[in-house]
């Protein structure tokens, strides 16, 4: 190996692949692209990991780990309206990374890092005021029907950024009203008492 190659690193491989994915998508990735990348040969690139698949993942948990800094943004003052405003944000703003995270490459990477994601979410909610008294099977109703709404929310829109606007509509607003409406729904059948709008800010 010439001196050249051995300045890069496991982190500066993985950067320069994550990066070529960000800006390309998948099509734009291969060892050969990544090493050109670097300005190296793809030597450093093999002896840093054992095969293609093995830099695909960490591609993957990088685009996750950027993801879930998207998802702590405050954005409106409400962190559960802040979770589906950014994670649709992040489909529309870094379009090849969402992608690359749901298009079934790895399928055992792709559910630990989704089962993950949701523990992650979980966790930030744990004190958020609209779910107290809620029981377990109640919180997660709740969440999944809102986490379903906002998937295909992302996915719609990181195919095509213009969906709710040629229907007049403005995504955050959007958002917040059908997340209101999801949550008033299932406290209707839950037999509780919602809390007023306004009380917390959804503006709904």
């Amino acid at each position: 190996m010439s001196p050249r190659n051995t300045q890069f690193s496991r982190d500066d491989i993985i950067e320069a692949a994550f990066q070529l994915v960000r800006e390309m998508g998948w099509e734009g990735f291969s060892v050969v692209a990544v090493a050109k990348s670097i300005g190296s040969s793809t030597m450093p690139v093999y002896s840093q990991f054992s095969n293609v698949r093995e830099l695909e993942d960490e591609v993957c948990r990088k685009a996750m780990a950027l993801m879930k800094e998207h998802l702590l943004v405050d954005r409106t003052g409400d962190r559960w309206i802040d979770q589906a405003v950014s994670y649709v944000n992040f489909a529309v703003e870094e379009r090849h990374l969402f992608r690359c995270l749901g298009d079934g490459r790895n399928l055992d990477l792709q559910k630990e890092l989704g089962m993950g994601l949701v523990e992650f979410l979980d966790q930030s909610l744990a004190d958020y005021p609209l779910f107290a008294g809620l029981n377990d099977m109640e919180f997660r109703m709740i969440r999944m029907a809102r986490m379903m709404f906002a998937q295909r929310l992302a996915h719609w829109l990181n195919n095509d950024i213009h969906f709710l606007n040629r229907s007049g509509l403005e995504t955050e607003d959007f958002i917040r009203r059908s997340s209101r409406a999801i949550y008033d729904g299932f406290m209707l059948q839950f037999g509780k008492k919602t809390t007023k709008p306004g009380t917390i800010n959804h503006n709904a």
